[in-house]
């Protein structure tokens, strides 16, 4: 049980640091690219910027998805590395079809899976929500951005 908390505690700091550094990516190309893609498209520029963005965690998502492929197709557990993917994407989304599972062996490691892959799809969403509150305040479209979003300071007058 030792050897399966410890190798779950190492994957899921490898997708930590694979989500984080995609984010950051995205985050500079958003910061770059944004501000092009409103000149060129100044009514659905920021559409464009949205797709990236979601294109771009879905890439990190992927990435992160065959990380634990790897592991499991290297571990054995899966006869085939499309075995081991497919295992590996039904996991980390928490769907859990259950027609494929693991030795006891690595067991456990796999519900580390789904717990990573709960928290890193929670940090993409939040990241995708400031992102679209971000361009809705730049086009005057406050009324959308909940008011815990809302972090631009208000006059005595507007409270």
């Amino acid at each position: 049980m030792a050897l399966q908390l410890f190798v779950g505690t190492v994957l899921i700091i490898l997708c930590v640091i694979n989500h984080a550094l995609c984010l950051e990516v995205l985050l500079r190309r958003v910061k770059v690219s944004g501000q092009k893609w409103e000149l060129r498209m100044p009514v659905l520029g920021h559409v464009v910027i949205m797709i990236i963005v979601v294109l771009g965690i879905f890439l990190a998502h992927t990435i992160e998805a065959w990380i634990w492929a790897i592991f499991y197709w290297l571990a054995e557990e899966n006869e085939t590395l499309s075995e081991a993917v497919y295992f590996s994407t039904v996991t980390f989304t928490t769907l859990g079809f259950g027609d494929i599972t693991l030795s006891e062996d690595w067991r456990i490691t796999s519900s580390l899976q789904a717990v990573s892959g709960i928290l890193l799809f929670g940090w993409s969403t939040a990241f995708l929500v400031n992102v679209r509150a971000f361009y809705w305040r730049k086009h005057g479209m406050s009324a959308h951005i909940p008011p815990y979003l809302d972090h631009e300071e208000q006059s005595p007058k507007d409270k």
